[in-house]
């Protein structure tokens, strides 16, 4: 591998450690409190080697969050594939949303909502994304009704549901009892949908 290859490769490296460590960093003490110099430390980096890769703060946030949306759309293998809605629904809270990933994704999106410089820089990326995954579930699912917009409506209400009972559970709400939720909010929303093909 010529030289340039090397390096980019150690370069990619070093940038996926940092944004893991802010993810971990985000879980642990919230966007508030995660700082350059938190993260270096966690990554095992100085400040100055944070630096090279992310400047500032933004900068790291912007590339934690491409990371983080990258992983909503990861392929599933085949035997992870249910034919049944109510499975299917039940993965995707335990495999995507009630995650740490998904927990440091909230992070930054509560912090998008009043640090306009942040949304300005995540909203055109985090409105595609919402297009992509609207586009997911029109390929994952049909509504009983026939309406393909109430497909969308359905799983948009899911994931606003479910990011609800992740906030929840910072406020006395335990794990148990948001489980309980998740399955029955699943019962009542999976008669209306199938899974296409």
């Amino acid at each position: 591998m010529p030289e340039a290859g090397v390096q980019q490769a150690k370069s990619q490296r070093a940038r996926k450690a940092i944004c893991e460590a802010a993810i971990d960093s985000l879980v642990d003490v919230g966007y508030a409190e995660t700082s350059l110099n938190r993260v270096a430390t966690t990554a095992g980096f100085s400040k100055g080697a944070l630096q090279h890769h992310f400047p500032g703060k933004e900068d790291l946030v912007a590339a934690t969050v491409d990371e983080l949306l990258a992983r909503t759309f990861r392929p599933r293998s085949e035997r992870d594939r249910s034919t049944d809605v109510e499975q299917e629904l039940l993965r995707a809270w335990n495999r995507f949303i009630n995650t740490p990933a998904y927990r440091a994704l909230m992070e930054i999106l509560g912090a998008a909502r009043t640090d306009k410089a942040l949304q300005k820089r995540l909203s055109s990326e985090l409105v595609a994304w919402g297009r992509r995954l609207d586009q997911q579930t029109r390929d994952h699912y049909e509504a009983v009704s026939g309406d393909e917009e109430e497909v969308v409506m359905l799983l948009n209400m899911t994931r606003s549901f479910m990011r609800g009972l992740l906030t929840q559970e910072r406020y006395g709400v335990s794990r148990e009892e948001t489980a309980r939720y998740v399955r029955k909010w699943v019962e009542l929303v999976a008669p209306l949908l199938r899974l296409k093909g």
